[in-house]
């Protein structure tokens, strides 16, 4: 594996954890702290550091794209289901809060 390719796959690793662990403490705010407002920075802070991640995982595939030869090893396949993770667990947040804030109105306005 090529040293550009290793450095890819680390970033795509780190970012993609972080993304998830900012996700998962948007989650706690609004659950333990009632804190709407932190939660959703976090959340957005959350979505930033993934999109970090999604533009490796994009010039990935657009050099794969043009031809390049992207070599397929167990490290890639682990930074990419990382980065699927996170993306899924950051859009489950994302939707919890928001059913969170539904019911909140919902009892609130009764």
């Amino acid at each position: 594996m090529d040293e550009q390719l290793l450095q890819d796959c680390m970033a795509l690793i780190v970012n993609s954890g972080e993304g998830k662990a900012l996700a998962t403490e948007a989650f706690r705010l609004l659950m333990d702290q009632y804190d709407k407002e932190g939660a959703k920075s976090k959340l957005k802070e959350a979505g930033d550091v993934i999109g970090l991640a999604h533009e490796i995982q994009t010039r990935l595939m657009q050099a794969e794209i043009d031809g390049e030869n992207i070599e397929k090893s167990i490290l890639l396949i682990h930074a990419q289901d990382h980065f699927m993770t996170a993306v899924t667990f950051r859009d489950m947040v994302k939707m919890m809060m928001e059913m969170y804030e539904k019911l909140y109105c919902e009892m609130k306005c009764v």
